[in-house]
């Protein structure tokens, strides 16, 4: 398995190497690559931090539990005033294992423009995306296919958006490697547009069983 830090060191001398990065846009019922980027690359990156939150997570595995946090941050464009969402997972060093990936649901931009920002703090990056389709357009996995292992944080990942609006409409949990056992769920920001409907609840979700393909055999534990 690569090191976060040759990783991190070969995409940022990529990125260097091509000048720029492009819009990772994720097209539904794909998973995409994610190689990172950088404000520099992306000026619209850049603005003001309206939200940073800190919200604890803990849920159990064979193994024993996975615990630590998730950064939550909300930044406004110093660019063109649109609205960029940002998360960051921790997983504490006394965790029993890896986080393999962080799922968001209810999201609703007019365009899904992924990635991860190698010019800010972490360990380990979300290597790739994933987005689902038919009923499920608004939710989208970050796999972190190196494994966020205990002690280790990943680097700032976000969906990039057109909003100048938001709202807690949106909601997210957490998995071990395979996606065998998950956390609960937790709310957070998504765009809201003017004269557009708001999205369905999370009862969508539930209804679901898990709309990320999640079968009744797994077991769901509420965070503490």
């Amino acid at each position: 398995m690569r090191s976060a830090t040759t990783r991190t060191l070969l995409a940022a001398a990529l990125l260097a190497a091509f000048g720029s990065a492009q819009a990772v846009v994720l097209p539904p019922g794909s998973t995409q690559p994610l190689p990172g980027t950088t404000a520099a690359a992306e000026p619209q990156l850049a603005g003001v931090v309206e939200v940073d939150e800190l919200v604890p997570f803990s849920f159990a595995t064979p193994g024993g539990d996975i615990f630590g946090n998730v950064q939550v941050r909300v930044v406004r464009s110093s660019v063109d005033d649109t609205i960029d969402f940002y998360w960051r997972v921790f997983n504490d060093r006394e965790s029993a294992s890896a986080v393999g990936s962080f799922r968001i649901g209810e999201f609703y931009p007019t365009t899904y423009d992924a990635n991860w920002r190698i010019d800010g703090l972490g360990d380990v990056a979300p290597l790739s995306a994933t987005r689902f389709d038919g009923a499920f357009l608004g939710y989208v996995n970050f796999n972190f296919s190196d494994l966020l292992s205990p002690g280790t944080s990943s680097n700032f990942f976000f969906l990039d958006t057109d909003a100048h609006s938001y709202a807690k409409t949106a909601i997210y949990d957490l998995t071990n490697f395979g996606q065998t056992h998950i956390s609960g769920l937790f709310s957070t920001y998504a765009p809201v547009y003017a004269n557009v409907p708001e999205p369905g609840t999370a009862a969508l979700m539930l209804a679901a069983g898990g709309v990320f393909g999640f079968v009744g055999r797994r077991k769901r534990q509420r965070a503490s």
